[in-house]
């Protein structure tokens, strides 16, 4: 199984990756892009692309720590790695990946890419990706630290959110607890082992309702406490409202991230995002 430092035992004949110019695809926030070369593809994890990359990109800071894959669209007039600016039209497809390894003393990192079943352009490129191949990268980003005593931390997440939530559990400090709620388990994906950490498997229904249902039953904790959830939209809404109104959570010991909608593919899900996002604000009372 792999471990969580990537693999940098060729990252001397990759050197560092070359900074390219800023570049805004419709993001209010835009970060540098980088030409990434691959060092290393795994298979150890059933179900799971592991894709190390050479140094070149900031430290990894935030636990939902994450980068953006740039990769042509079907008929695009150029190939990967991505050209900056591209030529002509369509525009680059974007997909989103948690940075779940880096290395301090290389700045060497890697993603995993789940295998959803759906068969779309993120999979197709990690299902043909070897050493030696570049891509274009958006990033780093990332929203959330680790407070140095967050008391208990309650991570809520599908099979998507698995690596940001392992990134969480890593982080999370001596004393501190955690109550790790996933849809679907584990399944084979290594989590973190942690004695102060109770994972209970919840099982997957439509719109992630068992989910939202097993935090309502939870206990509001004593102590601090802090609430990490990341998934599908229509599990985010509701559980936002929840521990924002009925729990009371204060809006800066909370961060969600609504990472995909049924029925929409990441360029669809993107378009509607900024106000999915304004309304779940709105009716939470923020």
């Amino acid at each position: 199984m792999k471990s969580s430092s990537p693999s940098t035992g060729r990252s001397e004949q990759y050197l560092c990756n070359e900074p390219l110019a800023q570049f805004d695809y419709s993001d209010p926030m835009p970060k540098p892009l980088h030409r990434a070369r691959v060092t290393a593809v795994f298979h150890d994890i059933p179900g799971v692309t592991s894709i190390d990359f050479a140094p070149g990109l900031a430290p990894r800071s935030h636990v939902d720590d994450h980068v953006k894959i740039l990769l042509p669209p079907p008929g695009a007039p150029y190939r990967s790695p991505v050209p900056i600016p591209a030529p002509g039209s369509p525009a680059p497809l974007l997909r989103t990946y948690t940075r779940r390894r880096y290395d301090p003393a290389t700045g060497a990192w890697g993603i995993d890419v789940l295998d959803l079943g759906h068969g779309g352009p993120g999979s197709a490129w990690a299902g043909s990706v070897r050493p030696g191949d570049e891509v274009t990268v958006r990033g780093p980003g990332g929203h959330w630290q680790m407070p140095e005593h967050p008391g208990t931390v309650w991570m809520v997440g599908d099979a998507v959110a698995m690596p940001a939530i392992s990134n969480a559990l890593e982080a999370l400090p001596a004393g501190s607890r955690a109550v790790v709620l996933l849809e679907g388990g584990g399944r084979s994906y290594p989590l973190p082992e942690r004695p102060e950490a109770r994972i209970v498997d919840i099982p997957v229904t439509s719109g992630g309702s068992a989910l939202v249902d097993a935090v309502r039953r939870l206990r509001t904790p004593d102590q601090p406490w802090w609430a990490f959830a990341h998934g599908q939209a229509e599990m985010i809404r509701p559980l936002r409202r929840h521990l924002r109104i009925e729990r009371g959570l204060a809006r800066e010991r909370l961060l969600l991230s609504a990472y995909w909608i049924a029925g929409r593919d990441a360029e669809g899900w993107r378009v509607m995002k900024p106000e999915f996002n304004r309304a779940m604000e709105a009716e939470s009372g923020d």
